[in-house]
């Protein structure tokens, strides 16, 4: 694979149309340049050079509008351009994948493990390999591999340092510079609910919401904070911890080993361990029950069954009255809810609604829209890759 020509006299420049064309694309060249506020004949010529470098293409067959005079020929990101490594790091589980030049994802690879008997040194070793065997089945025509970047649960510092995890017993394991050192390339790695913050902030549609918070459910829960348009990371790696805010000081115990987290009432783990203590359900992985459980365990919510409704109506209080906090506190535009766990919102909302009106006057909460957001596909592992293409300097 051959480097990518870095040497341009508008560098910046050039990376602005890049990130423009990966979130609006394709795009004709008049309306790129309204969008990066550059004049036509910068456009142009800047465009031309990504061209000649592979970078961009134009769209075959594609215009942008049938109407008087020359028609808008439309330019889009070349996705064999240049790629990158994805991974993401959870309970029992590693994925990794390879993103292309326009954010797109490939097929994953996952290897099924006890995380929690990991040593610093294993768990290097795991990613590596997992690494080494994506790098390893790389299609030929993929231009040069800019960057790792790891999705992770837990708190990580500066980019690089997991200092806590739920799916491990060791603390303070610099995960990146060891990767970096043994392939040459840059690598990074954020907790996973930014990395959902980063993938939803980057639908186009969201692009003018300045301060958005996005709340994970699943596995755990999680928060990805947008401030002022950027990403929200405190450089202690604590970041926006909202599952492990209190809701109940002698509550249930919570992963992180305290009582009474929220965590601890709308994860899934503590959805269906409380479950299991009243009903009869088979057993399973103390801390990540599988989607079918869950979803079983959604159904009978929803079908009125009282035990099941009463966990979800505690779990919704339970949201409610954390997101009365961040909105006092904060004041986002939009929260969105989103993650596998949002199966079981519906099932929630209404408590949550009732808990945030019971905790928050009008004033503040008539500023903030709280939605559901779908979980579609893995937003995790798309914002990893958005954010290391946004961070590369390839463009």
């Amino acid at each position: 694979m051959d480097k990518i020509d870095l040497d341009h006299s508008q560098p910046l420049n050039r990376h602005r149309i890049l990130q423009a064309v990966r979130l609006h694309g394709p795009l004709a060249r008049v309306d790129l340049g309204a969008i990066v506020a550059l004049s036509p004949a910068s456009v142009s010529s800047i465009t031309g050079d990504l061209m000649r470098d592979g970078l961009i293409r134009e769209v075959p067959g594609k215009d942008a509008g049938r109407g008087r005079g020359r028609p808008k020929v439309m330019i889009e990101l070349t996705p064999t351009a240049a790629c990158m490594i994805a991974v993401k790091l959870s309970i029992n589980r590693i994925e990794v994948t390879l993103g292309d030049f326009t954010g797109g994802i490939g097929p994953l690879q996952v290897r099924a493990l006890n995380t929690l008997e990991l040593t610093d040194s294993g768990l290097v070793e795991a990613l590596a390999e997992m690494i080494e065997a994506c790098i390893a089945a790389i299609p030929s025509e993929f231009g040069p591999l800019t960057g790792i970047g790891l999705a992770v649960q837990g708190l990580v510092h500066k980019h690089e340092t997991l200092v806590w995890s739920p799916a491990l017993t060791v603390r303070n394991v610099n995960i990146a510079a060891p990767l970096a050192r043994r392939f040459h390339l840059p690598v990074i790695a954020m907790n996973d609910a930014d990395c959902i913050a980063v993938s939803i902030r980057h639908r186009p549609e969201l692009q003018a919401v300045e301060n958005l918070a996005v709340v994970m459910l699943g596995a755990g829960v999680g928060m990805g904070l947008i401030l002022g348009g950027k990403l929200h990371s405190a450089s202690s790696g604590a970041g926006a911890e909202f599952g492990h805010t209190k809701y109940q000081l002698d509550g249930p115990l919570c992963h992180c080993g305290r009582r009474g987290c929220i965590e601890s009432f709308v994860g899934d783990y503590a959805l269906y361990r409380d479950a299991r203590s009243m009903l009869d359900l088979p057993n399973t992985d103390a801390l990540h029950p599988s989607d079918d459980q869950m979803q079983a365990l959604v159904e009978l919510a929803r079908s009125g069954h009282p035990v099941a409704t009463s966990l979800f109506q505690q779990a919704g209080r339970a949201l409610g009255y954390g997101l009365s906090n961040l909105i006092a506190l904060i004041g986002p535009d939009l929260v969105l809810i989103t993650g596998s766990g949002v199966r079981g919102y519906a099932e929630m909302e209404d408590e949550m609604r009732r808990s945030l009106e019971e905790a928050l006057v009008d004033t503040l909460l008539e500023q903030t829209e709280i939605r559901a957001y779908p979980w579609d596909e893995d937003l995790t592992i798309r914002g990893i890759v958005l954010q290391v293409l946004g961070g590369a300097k390839a463009g």
